[in-house]
């Protein structure tokens, strides 16, 4: 039987770094306004913003997405780790078997 790897803590981190780009759709017309006003030079500053806020029904869409993946990252890895968990209890004896036939 093939043994199969994954590397629990990398999942993870790909939640907690979604969940970090989710974040920064959903500043992204505050951060494009404080840029604007950085520009120095008006016209910019107006495409800049204009180009933020044009943007705001496909970074939300993105953003929900985002956030779905983030959670399913999340939760592939806590179910991963608990299943590991009742397997190994069951081989040592410490336990029983995954609920609900999992393996």
């Amino acid at each position: 039987m093939a043994d199969l790897k994954m590397d629990l803590d990398a999942v993870r981190e790909l939640g907690s770094s979604l969940t970090t780009v989710a974040n920064e759709f959903e500043n992204a017309n505050a951060n494009s306004d404080r840029i604007a006003g950085a520009v120095g030079h008006e016209g910019l500053a107006g495409v800049v913003r204009d180009f933020a806020h044009k943007w705001d029904d496909t970074r939300e869409k993105m953003t929900a997405n985002l956030r779905m993946l983030a959670e399913s990252s999340t939760q592939v890895a806590d179910a991963f780790s608990d299943v590991d968990r009742q397997l190994a209890d069951g081989v040592s004896g410490n336990g029983s078997a995954p609920a609900n036939g999992a393996v």
